[in-house]
């Protein structure tokens, strides 16, 4: 607890002065006014101290934008009540409200909510609760107390469906009547009947709806799908650019919600996902869970002096690829060094597809620029187009993203 009573003290002398120099009623009334000031800043100094201040938080994990409850509990534990001010952070800017004044009673006991959300991912620390009390009579009361926990913000991702990946081979030694492909330990949908073995029809949703419903199964794979996401500014662009320095960035938030988007998509259909993320330093992850995943996204940070190149990690990895398997490489540009290793790696897996975002995508509810496609895009961005060329000459799937196209959109033409 802190006060300050600089006021305090500079009217007692200035009262005491008064009544050596200026001995009447008027002075004395003014001794007495600072004499029931430092009475009340003893008293207040007592309650002040009794304070206790918890927290608590209704998530600690929360996508952007999403909001938040942000709870306080502050007692008094005195016999005397006392009107505060309580600020809940000093880093948190979209607080509301940004505080609250209350009057606390002997001993009594309120919860203060809350509401905050937050525009960007990562880990956001809340800071420090401030806990103020002033008066006229000339002190000032306040404690502060650091809230320890912090909420960790999780990427963006788009409702878009991705069912771009090869087809696997059949898992040996199993048998069955229904489509091929399908796995029968995960059914994925109940839909009507149209001409399907009649083993398929669930008999107690039938007699709900009151007609023939079946039952639709995920398919059956052995491969498993790799995710290259390189958030770093590679060879070939001019890294004292200050515009692909600043668009480096932008390109980090798209590429991330990509990701994030492809992978929650594809472990709600219970495919294996081999996330290698490169960035500061190259992380590799695997998980059952979508949201696991988004964890490492979230604080997720690439640089415009990598020290990891895309081209390199995928040269390492090709000997360790089955023909199964679907690669997905996501980037903000594509070196001439790459080119022969995405060869070599199309000809060890059943699918390669890249996606090369220098802008960005557009958002779903956002209308399109009115603009020209070619007009868009910068020299070096132009040039990647005649590599796409090449590429898909090779059965290697490209995608020059315009900022004008959906991630939905560009799904859709692959």
């Amino acid at each position: 607890m802190k006060y300050k009573i600089k006021n305090l003290v500079l009217m007692t002398i200035i009262s005491i002065l008064f009544n050596i120099f200026y001995f009447s009623n008027y002075t004395i009334l003014l001794l007495a006014l600072v004499g029931f000031g430092w009475f009340e800043f003893f008293q207040k100094k007592k309650i002040f101290e009794n304070l206790e201040i918890n927290y608590d938080l209704e998530y600690e994990k929360c996508f952007i934008e999403e909001e938040v409850e942000y709870r306080l509990y502050i007692e008094n534990k005195s016999d005397e009540e006392i009107l505060i001010t309580v600020s809940p952070s000093n880093l948190l800017s979209r607080l509301r409200p940004p505080f609250q004044k209350i009057k606390l009673s002997a001993n009594e006991k309120k919860k203060l909510v809350f509401i905050t959300s937050f525009g960007t991912r990562g880990i956001k620390e809340i800071g420090y609760i401030s806990v103020n009390y002033n008066t006229p009579l000339g002190f000032e009361f306040w404690k502060t107390k650091k809230v320890e926990k912090t909420i960790e913000v999780l990427p963006e991702f788009i409702y878009s469906e991705f069912n771009k990946e090869s087809l696997k081979k059949l898992l040996p030694g199993q048998k069955s009547n229904i489509r091929i492909l399908e796995d029968v330990t995960y059914v994925e949908n109940i839909d009507e009947y149209n001409n399907e073995p009649m083993n398929r029809i669930n008999w107690k949703i039938s007699a709900k709806y009151d007609k023939l419903m079946v039952k639709k199964y995920s398919h059956t794979s052995t491969g498993k799908i790799y995710m290259f996401l390189d958030l770093n500014l590679p060879d070939g662009i001019p890294k004292n650019n200050l515009f692909w320095k600043s668009e480096r960035k932008i390109y980090e938030e798209y590429a991330l919600k990509a990701a994030a988007s492809i992978i929650r998509y594809q472990k709600i259909k219970h495919e294996d996902v081999n996330l290698v993320l490169i960035g500061k330093e190259v992380k590799r992850y695997s998980s059952k869970e979508w949201l696991d995943y988004f964890d490492l996204l979230s604080g997720a940070k690439g640089t415009n002096d990598p020290e990891y190149r895309l081209d390199e990690i995928i040269k390492k990895d090709i000997p360790y690829f089955t023909y199964e398997d679907t690669v997905i490489i996501i980037s903000i540009h594509l070196t001439d060094e790459i080119i022969p290793d995405l060869i070599r790696l199309r000809a060890k897996v059943s699918k390669v597809i890249v996606l090369i975002m220098p802008y960005g995508f557009r958002i779903e509810t956002e209308g399109k620029l009115d603009i020209k496609e070619h007009d868009m895009f910068r020299v070096e961005a132009i040039d990647l187009e005649k590599k796409a060329i090449l590429l898909e000459e090779n059965h290697i799937i490209v995608r020059l993203v315009s900022p004008n196209s959906s991630l939905t959109e560009v799904f859709e033409t692959i």
